[in-house]
């Protein structure tokens, strides 16, 4: 039962953009139109929110793969709203990758020291924020898996394999 949940890890499927639904928050038209004119032609799902508030509101309603967020925005700036996003268990889970066209070093160790994934400055190269988001998004499908066989791991050693209910191990530990 557990080999055959490892050969299953070792499959993991290809990458796949279609599978994949990004947030990009933004306050400015035109920089919300050209990202998601950009994902949409890389096969991404996509969603946006013109401001912190209504993006903290959409992932409420909405399963976010990853988020694009712009640091300077007016109301809610992206550092509080990111630091917002993980104080809920919901959505701590959730890379985000900030942008913006601010480049001052405080800015972008602020964006890290409030636990960001990554840092994009305005103008970025297509390519290079493609590569980023498919390594972030590569990386949460792969932490997702991890979790999946860990939880697999904690039944199996839970439970008689004949039988399926509770192994002396767990009945030992029930108490603990």
């Amino acid at each position: 039962m557990f080999t055959n949940y490892l050969r299953k890890m070792k499959t993991l499927h290809p990458f796949n953009p279609e599978k994949f639904l990004i947030l990009v928050v933004d306050d400015m038209r035109i920089n919300r139109q050209l990202l998601i004119e950009i994902l949409d032609t890389a096969g991404y799902g996509t969603t946006f929110a013109i401001s912190g508030k209504q993006a903290l509101e959409r992932v409420k309603v909405t399963e976010i793969d990853l988020i694009l967020l712009d640091l300077m925005m007016p109301e809610i700036n992206g550092i509080e709203v990111y630091k917002l996003l993980k104080e809920d268990e919901n959505t701590a889970h959730i890379p985000v990758i900030f942008l913006t066209a601010v480049t001052e070093t405080n800015n972008v160790l602020n964006a890290f020291e409030a636990g960001a994934v990554d840092y994009v400055t305005k103008p970025f190269r297509t390519p290079e924020l493609l590569a980023r988001i498919k390594i972030h998004l590569d990386l949460k499908r792969t932490k997702d898996e991890l979790e999946k066989a860990y939880e697999q791991m904690k039944r199996i050693a839970a439970t008689d394999e004949l039988t399926g209910i509770a192994n002396r191990r767990s009945i030992f530990n029930f108490g603990k």
